[in-house]
């Protein structure tokens, strides 16, 4: 994330977690809180990595962060999972209501 959602200014930083919720949706989704200086946003965006200039890119060689271990057919592989997971729920700014909230 390079640029406020709300006043699409260049200067924010990532934020801490604040609580053991944020901390579980920062793990599970890949999502981290971010803030911004200039209008204090506070909000949830996928960490894009540093901003690069041409000239950088060209130096990196093409490396690539490596694919997540496959865990099918290990001790650690679960039966019916992914569960459904709806990420745009979690960066709603109104509680969910009880219905929505049950897993299936």
């Amino acid at each position: 994330m390079h640029n406020c959602r709300k006043c699409h200014s260049e200067d924010i930083h990532r934020s801490r977690v604040r609580t053991k919720w944020e901390s579980w949706r920062k793990e599970i989704t890949g999502k981290r809180p971010y803030r911004c200086r200039r209008c204090a946003w506070r909000g949830w965006g996928i960490d894009v990595g540093p901003k690069l200039a041409e000239s950088d890119l060209a130096l990196d060689g093409g490396a690539a962060a490596p694919e997540p271990p496959n865990l099918k057919g290990t001790a650690f592989a679960r039966d019916g999972w992914p569960r459904e997971l709806d990420l745009e729920a979690l960066d709603a700014t109104a509680p969910a209501d009880e219905t929505s909230a049950r897993l299936p």
